[in-house]
Formats: structure tokens, C-alpha cells, sequence
């Protein structure tokens, strides 16, 4: 019996900055971590209209996504159900979640022998980053290689499997980690054709920064987040965040995308956050606790504090997700 219909269910990421931007012909280098919401939840079947159809629920437009797909598949006689999504163009990585989650049930439905990595190549994902591919495969937190830049020093799409950023460490965040996250309602960050003027070409930082972000990275929150110190490991993060923003802050006007990140981020440390950051380009705001009730009760004040200043803003608290995309099929 044919395959009837596959369904796919994959986590947001946040992304925790870079901590190579350039160094011997390899660049963006980078690391971060799967949490369980947002999320994006596809369904696909067979039709037995002989047309290709969507069926959004989201309310969330995704039509680059699916058009994207289109150019890699046969679509004729398949539809797509998309019942969530992961918010568009605030840092919590939807367009590589949502383009895989559809490429991937698409080409289960079909059975075709594509890995994640042949799609990812396919769709053009893992150009600038390999976090969002590696949380799709695995969950947890993940550190990429980065990739080779061309003989030009540019970065351009992957032009294979091997050419894409390696999964070079991942680990399961321990359950007692719980990500206060917000989402101000007033700045989207960068979309994909904005930022290619910013990420296109990568420039080297000088050799003390670029040991700082190394020792950051490979010294303190690796082995930090292995034995469960989330001090250590928070303190890192928070390091890294400001050295990455500087480097951005050319992009950016700021080491923050906006003064409202700023805003929150100053207040999650004042309330005793452990860790934080923006993911990507923001305006997500990310702050690492100990303890799911005590996150609750951090994101609430601020939420409270934040209001009053006149700043609107989405919040949750999540923890992170120790597995990757979640795949149901049935005949």
C-alpha cells in the first residue's frame, strides 16, 4: 500500500550568535538551541484532485516557503495542510524550520531517498548558519563548523552535503533549564534577501576578539553545559552576545537591533536571569534560568515593567527541546 500521509512537527531555535566570522577561509562558525514552541506543524497528502493544493491554518503567509518546495518537487496531486507555524522574521529560525518540515513530509510522501542534508542543500538553507538544519535532525544544543567560503570570499548557496556547515558538537540541555523568551511587536528582524547585503561577504575580527569567542565557546559553555552549570555557562553566553552584537552593530546601528532589546535584556539580568541574548536578528529576546517556576515568575515582572514603560511584547517560557523533528506517517 502507497503512503497515504506523513506528518511533521518541528521546533523553533534560538540562535546564539557566532563565534567565528572569518578565520582561515572559513566562516560562521556557530551555536544554539532547540526549544519546544513555537512550532511548525505540516501535514501532506495525496489529493485525489490532480491538482497541487495548500491549505493554510496558520495565518501565517509561508507562500516563499512553498514556492521554494515547488522548484525542488513534483507537486501535481498533492496537498499541503499547514497547521502552525513558527513566526516569520523575528529570530526564532521559521523559514529553514517550515522550508524542511515540507520538503522533507513531501518527500517521505513520495518516497524519495533524500537525507535532511540533500534538502537542506536543495532548498538553500545552512548558507549562513548550520544551527536551524542541526536542531532539525537532533534537538538539544548544537555547535556547527561553519563552512568554506569561495575563492572570492563570498559566501553563496551549499553545493553539497560535505559543503554544508558540520554538526561538530550537540548535547541534550538539562531539564531543569527553562528560556524566558520575548518578542516585542515593534521591529521585525532582517528578512533573507535584506541580510545577504550583511552576511554575503564575511570579514575577520581581530586575533585577541576572535580567541575570546573560542574560549567562550570550546573552554566555558561546552563543558559547562556537561556538567549541568548553567553560571558558567550563562555568563559565557551573555560574553559572547555582546561581542557578536558589536560586530553586527554596524548592520544594526547598536550591539541590540532596537532599544526595546536592549530594554528587556538589561531587565531579564536585573531580575536574575542566568543567560541572555538576542537570537539572530531579533527582535527575540532569550533569557536562561534554573528552574521552570522561577523563569514564570521572571517573565511576568518584566512583562509588567516592560507594559508599563509603553513597550508591547509577546512572552513565554519554554524549555528546550532535546529532539528534532518529529515525523508521523500512516498508510
Amino acid at each position: 500500500m502507497s503512503l497515504m500521509e506523513v506528518y511533521i512537527h518541528t521546533p523553533a531555535r534560538i540562535h546564539m550568535g557566532f563565534y567565528n566570522f572569518l578565520t582561515d577561509g572559513v566562516a560562521y562558525g556557530d551555536l544554539g538551541v532547540a526549544i519546544q514552541k513555537p512550532s511548525t506543524v505540516v501535514r501532506v497528502f495525496r489529493s485525489n484532485e490532480g491538482s497541487f493544493k495548500v491549505v493554510n491554518r496558520s495565518g501565517i503567509d509561508i507562500s516563499d516557503c512553498i514556492e521554494r518546495v515547488a522548484k525542488t518537487f513534483d507537486l501535481s496531486g498533492i496537498c499541503i495542510e499547514v497547521l502552525d507555524v513558527i513566526p516569520r522574521h523575528v529570530g526564532l529560525g521559521s523559514t529553514t524550520q517550515t522550508m524542511l518540515a515540507i520538503a522533507y513530509a513531501v518527500a517521505v510522501l513520495q518516497g524519495l531517498n533524500y537525507s535532511v542534508r540533500d534538502l537542506a542543500v536543495k532548498l538553500c538553507r545552512g548558507r549562513d548558519s548550520g544551527v536551524g538544519i542541526a536542531v532539525f535532525e537532533r534537538g538539544g544544543f548544537v555547535v556547527s563548523s561553519g563552512r568554506r567560503v569561495s575563492d572570492h570570499g563570498k559566501v553563496i548557496c551549499p553545493s553539497s552535503p560535505s559543503d554544508l556547515p558540520q554538526l561538530i558538537f550537540r548535547t541534550p540541555v538539562p531539564r531543569g533549564w527553562s528560556f524566558i523568551i520575548f518578542v516585542p511587536k515593534t521591529k521585525e528582524g532582517l528578512d533573507e534577501v535584506s541580510e545577504r547585503g550583511v552576511m554575503d561577504i564575511p570579514t575577520s575580527l581581530p586575533k585577541d576578539v576572535q580567541y575570546e569567542l573560542y574560549k567562550l565557546v570550546f573552554i566555558y559553555m561546552i563543558p559547562s553545559i556537561l556538567r549541568g552549570d548553567i553560571e558558567v555557562f550563562g555568563k559565557a553566553l551573555t560574553k559572547l552576545q555582546l561581542i557578536v552584537g558589536e560586530y553586527f552593530s554596524k548592520y544594526q546601528g547598536s550591539i541590540f537591533c532596537c532599544e526595546e532589546v536592549e530594554l528587556i535584556v538589561n531587565m531579564l539580568l536585573r531580575y536574575g536571569v542566568r543567560g541572555v541574548g538576542q537570537s539572530s536578528w531579533g527582535p527575540t529576546v532569550y533569557g536562561l534560568v534554573e528552574g521552570h517556576g522561577k523563569a514564570k515568575e521572571i517573565a511576568v515582572r518584566v512583562f509588567k515593567e516592560v507594559e508599563s514603560m509603553g513597550v508591547r511584547t509577546d512572552y513565554m517560557v519554554v524549555k528546550a527541546s532535546n529532539r528534532g523533528a518529529k515525523l508521523v506517517v500512516e498508510k
